[in-house]
């Protein structure tokens, strides 16, 4: 994955804190998005890129109610990372178990790299891209391109299994290099 050595790449663990996010049977979305975006991490630094986690541990950005902690995650984002020349942002999610969710990377509508992204990292999983307006995809202002992706469902035992997570995290790692493949051959 030649493609990711040199690239700033920006991993934010969807929830945290006062907001978990989805829960099913003890499982909760705050803990698979920051066990599978540390393991993304590692992967990725190993292919020489710079990453970034937005954060580290179990917590929230301070908002009064889970769609204002939304907008201080942004805000965050947009002041910790500005001027970096961050090359991509991606938001690691679990979607709820009811079976017409959507499982898959989002881009923002109109966002040509972002949708780059998300159709490579899509593909690379064996899922589809979507449009969809997100506000982390549609406020952030610090990266080339951006993408959220909703790597399974809560109630996915799976999730519970290091080594699924691992090569789920690979699948995201092989999308970010074809899509940085793409961008250097001018098809973005």
């Amino acid at each position: 994955m030649k493609e990711l050595k040199g690239k700033k790449i920006v991993i934010d663990p969807g929830h945290g804190g006062d907001y978990p996010g989805k829960e099913y049977e003890g499982r909760e979305e705050e803990d698979v998005t920051l066990k599978m975006s540390k393991i993304l991490e590692e992967l990725l630094e190993a292919e020489g890129a710079k990453v970034y986690l937005t954060r580290t541990r179990d917590e929230d950005f301070g908002g009064t109610d889970a769609d204002d902690d939304i907008m201080e995650r942004v805000k965050y984002i947009n002041k910790k990372y500005k001027g970096k020349g961050i090359d991509v942002l991606i938001s690691i999610h679990v979607n709820t178990e009811r079976a017409f969710n959507r499982i898959g990377a989002f881009y923002q509508e109109g966002a040509k790299a972002s949708k780059t992204l998300a159709k490579n990292i899509a593909v690379n999983m064996g899922k589809k891209s979507f449009e969809d307006d997100l506000a982390i995809l549609r406020e952030t202002t610090v990266a080339g391109a951006k993408s959220l992706i909703e790597i399974a469902r809560i109630d996915e035992e799976w999730l519970d299994d290091s080594d699924r997570l691992k090569d789920v995290a690979k699948e995201i790692a092989l999308g970010l290099n074809d899509y940085f493949h793409d961008l250097r051959l001018g098809r973005v």
